[in-house]
């Protein structure tokens, strides 16, 4: 029996199995295709500037990071870039650091803002032509969910991009947070990774997260923590600055296989208490910094520790400024120059700020 009644026609053929594509990668065992990947972090850890980074190697077809093993093999038709939560000024300025206004001249690179006249929906038919062989990004990924981080939610917003998917999108990436408790943590994990229903969780085909292990130079953790169907790499770590001011691009400072676990790179086992294995580096950071005339809360931002530790550490290596603190002793006077800084020898312009971070 065949027709409309036989039910074998529910299932697929083992001809429609023998023609399926192969497993494939739009960027080599980074983002795969035909699958969602998210890349979830906290706030102001880099997301933005980590998927800007894919853009750009799938529109310049070179290796991301600028590691031969995340190589772009076929070039981009075009990118759909979402961002609802940020303004033309701003991302515009992000797109410039990236190299990327010539792909928006060519109109390979689509960018919607919240400055755009229209509202996007990713059900607007519209869009769902323009996904047609595309790589499309959502930042953030929860903009585009209705009500809250629930279950039913993360099922509509599944359902929806896997209309997406229909359409014919190449590939989907998102932005999406982590819980707040992740601060905490001293590794990664799925769960510990996205905010919300474990259902985000389960519709991936792959997932990257990210940690910010220092302000100064935008060194970010990178661990991958969901590879369906493939063997991702062990973690890495990449530095923004100076290189993105210099170059345009991230550079890859411990390649996989070099990177310690994240807890050796954390300035805390929980909040507030100093992690010894960490501690000798910072010490000698923060004695170079105050060396250069930076305020205790100036290292204490730069360092990502507290500014009593930075106190408490110069207090025991008083023998590294033996000028610096002479006098009475006056405990409020120490204070209150490390509030103000070397008078007399001001940190160089432009140094004293850590490189911006972004979601």
């Amino acid at each position: 029996m065949t027709g409309s009644g036989d039910w074998r026609t529910l299932f697929h053929t083992i001809e429609e199995f023998e023609n399926a594509p192969p497993l494939r990668f739009a960027i080599e065992n980074f983002l795969q295709e035909d699958g969602i990947t998210l890349i979830g972090a906290l706030a102001g850890h880099a997301k933005t500037m980590v998927m800007l980074a894919m853009v750009q190697a799938l529109l310049e077809q070179t290796p991301l990071f600028n590691w031969d093993t995340f190589a772009v093999s076929r070039l981009c038709n075009r990118v759909l870039y979402l961002i609802p939560e940020s303004s033309i000024g701003p991302f515009w300025a992000r797109l410039k650091l990236f190299r990327l206004e010539e792909h928006i001249r060519s109109e390979r690179l689509f960018v919607h803002t919240l400055s755009a006249k229209q509202q996007v929906l990713l059900t607007d038919p519209r869009l769902l032509r323009a996904a047609a062989g595309a790589d499309l990004f959502l930042d953030t990924a929860i903009r585009f969910m209705n009500g809250e981080e629930d279950a039913e939610s993360s099922r509509t917003f599944a359902q929806t991009l896997f209309a997406l998917q229909a359409a014919g999108a190449r590939t989907i990436t998102g932005a999406h947070h982590a819980p707040k408790g992740f601060e905490t943590q001293d590794r990664m994990t799925l769960e510990n990774i996205l905010r919300g229903s474990g259902d985000i969780g389960a519709m991936l085909a792959t997932a990257w997260g990210l940690r910010q292990i220092d302000a100064q130079t935008n060194r970010i953790y990178v661990a991958n923590v969901k590879d369906r169907d493939f063997q991702a790499c062990e973690p890495f770590i990449i530095e923004g600055r100076p290189h993105l001011d210099e170059m345009g691009r991230f550079k890859m400072v411990m390649r996989p296989g070099e990177a310690k676990e994240l807890r050796a790179y954390l300035s805390h086992t929980r909040p507030g208490r100093a992690a010894s294995a960490d501690k000798e580096d910072k010490l000698q950071q923060v004695l170079a910094l105050r060396a250069k005339g930076r305020s205790f809360q100036q290292i204490a931002d730069a360092l990502n520790i507290s500014k009593g530790t930075v106190s408490k550490w110069l207090n025991k290596h008083d023998e590294s400024f033996p000028n610096r603190f002479q006098g009475n002793g006056n405990d409020e006077q120490r204070n209150r120059d490390g509030e103000e800084g070397i008078k007399g020898n001001p940190p160089p312009s432009g140094d004293s700020e850590p490189f911006p971070t972004v979601s």
